[in-house]
């Protein structure tokens, strides 16, 4: 079985890399971080949030705000007034399960919104009358 573990160059390079459980000769924590030694070297196991991040987007996940990373092809409609992503067809209340879109990152989830066959995203989306765009 492979698991998703970071290598570090330094202390602000790294790479997230798939190490076999077979090939780990041992794991250890060290204040709080939990670490993975192989004979190729030593790893830590995926705890920030810029390392699930590089993780996720490797995945298929998108960036769409400094804190959210969404999984695109679960967005079932976009509220462009609101500038937000909802993952039901028509959201009903503040408890919809919801991400918004920063405007840093606006262009690009209309651009995987509008053309679905890009290949950084899958959704559907057609105009509703509600104002937003929902998928279909």
């Amino acid at each position: 079985m492979k698991i998703p573990v970071v290598k570090r160059f330094n202390k602000k390079e790294f790479e997230i890399v798939f190490i076999d459980l077979e090939d780990v000769l041992l794991m250890r924590s060290y204040r709080g971080e939990v670490y993975y030694q192989t004979r190729e070297g030593l790893y830590s196991q995926i705890s920030t949030f810029e390392e699930h991040e590089r993780f996720l987007v490797g995945q298929g996940f998108k960036k769409v705000d400094r804190c959210y990373v969404v999984q695109m092809d679960q967005v079932e409609f976009f509220d462009d007034v609101q500038q937000r992503l909802y993952f039901v067809s028509q959201p009903v209340n503040s408890d919809s399960p919801s991400a918004p879109v920063s405007g840093a990152h606006l262009k690009s989830v209309e651009k995987l919104i509008n053309n679905p066959g890009s290949k950084e995203g899958s959704a559907s989306v057609r105009n509703d009358l509600s104002g937003g765009l929902s998928t279909t």
